[in-house]
This record gives C-alpha cells, sequence and structure tokens, in this order.
C-alpha cells in the first residue's frame, strides 16, 4: 500500500515572492509533524517535474501535489500522483485536472491531505472511532466477510440480505466509486478496534422514501455482539458525525419493521421522534426523525 511522504507546491507560482499565509505556514507545520517531507518544486533544476522527481527518488506513489497552474497539471496527468488545485484570485485557471479544488488553506490541514491522498489511491477512509470500535469505508477485499456477517442467525429478519456474489460485488464496486467520493459518508463497516474484526455495517446514506429525499441511518451488530451497547455506542457516534458534518440535511431518518423492538427501543435511547407508519418496499415501517441542527 502506499504512503503519504512527500507535500509537493511551487512557492512562485502560488504566492509569488511574498511571504506564505499563515494557513498554509500552519498546514505544512502540520504536515512535519506527521513526518512529511515538503519540496519546494519551484527550486528545482530540470524543467520537467518528472525529472526532477526520478533524480531525487521521489516515488509519485508516494506523493501529494499543490499547484495553482494548469501547465503543472497537464504535465503529472499521466502520473498516480494526488493533486490538490489551490485557485488562487490573482492567477486564474480551470484546474479540471485535479482531484480536489480548494478556494482557500483555512481548513486544509494534514488530515484533509491525507484524505484527497488515500481517496486517490483507493485506500479506505476511517471515518469515526469509538470506545471499543471505529468505523471505516468498505472494499472489494472486505465481501466474503460481509457475507459471513450476514450469515448470522436473525441477522436478515428484519433487514434486507445481500444480492448474490456477483450482483453484490457488482454492486459494492459502484458503491465504493460514486457514493464515497461524492458525498463524503456512506454506509461503512464497523471495526472492532483491537482484533480489527468485522462486527457490523452502520452509516448514513442519501434515500428516497415515498419521493421524499432524505438523509437515512442505518445499522446492524453481529449476532455475537448484540446486547453489550455497540449499537448505541456506533450510533451515537454516527449522529455527533451527521451533525457536524456538512452533509445538507436538516434530519436524519431511521426506518424501523413493525415488530423490532430490539431497534424501537434504541431509537427512543437515542431520542428519536416517532413521525408515522408507511409501507417501505411492502413492509409495514415506523418512521423515526432526529433533528441535526
Amino acid at each position: 500500500m502506499a504512503n503519504l511522504k512527500y507535500i509537493l507546491y511551487d512557492r512562485k507560482e502560488l504566492w509569488g515572492d511574498g511571504k506564505m499565509p499563515p494557513d498554509i505556514c500552519s498546514l505544512f507545520r502540520s504536515a512535519m509533524e506527521h513526518d512529511l517531507v515538503e519540496i519546494d518544486i519551484s527550486l528545482m533544476e530540470k524543467d520537467s517535474l518528472w525529472e526532477n522527481l526520478k533524480e531525487r527518488g521521489i516515488v509519485p506513489e508516494d506523493s501529494l501535489l499543490i499547484t495553482s497552474s494548469d501547465d503543472v497539471l497537464e504535465e503529472v496527468k499521466h502520473l498516480p500522483l494526488a493533486v490538490v488545485a489551490y485557485r488562487n484570485p490573482q492567477n486564474e485557471q480551470d484546474l479540471f485536472e485535479a482531484d480536489f479544488l480548494v478556494e482557500g488553506f483555512e481548513e486544509v490541514d494534514f488530515y484533509f491531505l491525507e484524505r484527497v491522498y488515500q481517496r486517490k489511491h483507493g485506500i479506505p477512509w476511517r471515518v469515526i472511532d469509538t470506545r471499543r470500535c471505529y468505523l471505516r469505508e468498505m472494499t472489494m477485499e472486505d465481501l466474503p466477510a460481509l457475507f459471513r456477517l450476514y450469515e448470522g442467525k436473525g441477522i436478515t429478519d428484519y433487514i434486507s440480505p445481500l444480492y448474490d456474489w456477483e450482483d453484490e460485488a457488482a454492486y459494492t464496486k459502484a458503491y465504493i466509486e460514486n457514493i464515497y467520493p461524492y458525498f463524503g459518508y456512506g454506509m461503512w463497516l464497523v471495526m472492532d478496534s483491537k482484533t480489527h474484526e468485522l462486527i457490523g455495517r452502520a452509516g448514513i446514506h442519501p434515500n428516497v422514501a415515498e419521493d421524499e429525499y432524505l438523509l437515512e441511518m442505518g445499522y446492524m451488530i453481529d449476532v455475537k455482539y448484540q446486547g453489550r451497547g455497540y449499537a448505541t455506542e456506533v450510533c451515537k457516534a454516527i449522529l455527533d458525525y451527521a451533525k457536524g458534518a456538512d452533509t445538507g440535511f436538516e434530519r436524519v431518518y431511521c426506518f424501523v419493521q413493525k415488530g423490532n423492538e430490539a431497534s424501537l427501543r434504541l431509537l427512543r435511547n437515542l431520542g428519536f421522534t416517532f413521525e408515522r407508519e408507511e409501507i417501505r418496499e411492502g413492509k409495514e415501517m415506523l418512521r423515526f426523525y432526529m433533528e441535526l441542527a
């Protein structure tokens, strides 16, 4: 697996002859605290960035570039190099080839750069940590463990089963490639912090219910871990995340099938409000919501 080691940038192109803004200085301090090496590519002797990287033994897979130049983007677009483009108001460029575009650096820190880098190389984001678990994005390599999870007794009594292997693989691949990058959130895997074993699935995702576009929270915990507070722990962390994230939604909803007493108790304990009954996919469902504001 690739590792982020180098931050490349062109000081002259980004800031001219002036001093670097405090925000970018703070960013570089944060990067160095995580053992990243910053390299000003404007000081390189060769015209070709690629030739300079090879001469210095810098592997593109281990690097992230910050630029505001279409020319630089054109040069590196064939390289496995993560790129953040800065829309410099004094140097208007299209910057279409970048992996991510920023208008400033106030909110850009090491963790932001790391996530841009991870997205570039298909490395799953570790999104939430709780006392006993962490939630991360899914990969195709997780499919066998996910199928084992869904084979647990009673797991599919109140949630839909997985598709057959081929269809589930196609669905998962599309989800990883489209939902995670576009929204920045979705349904994640719940992993045991000590053993790194898959123990559940939970998260938030956009959905449509009765022609209404809304944010829905889903959750399920392995049979072996049920009755020990894991669902409460995980769902509380997800709700905290949803309240702090820029999802564009004012509420988060949960839909519970009639008879699922464990989920009904959980939603009441979490503070959800019952809204109404409705038929969903041919099943009688109870609809709950929580305000995110």
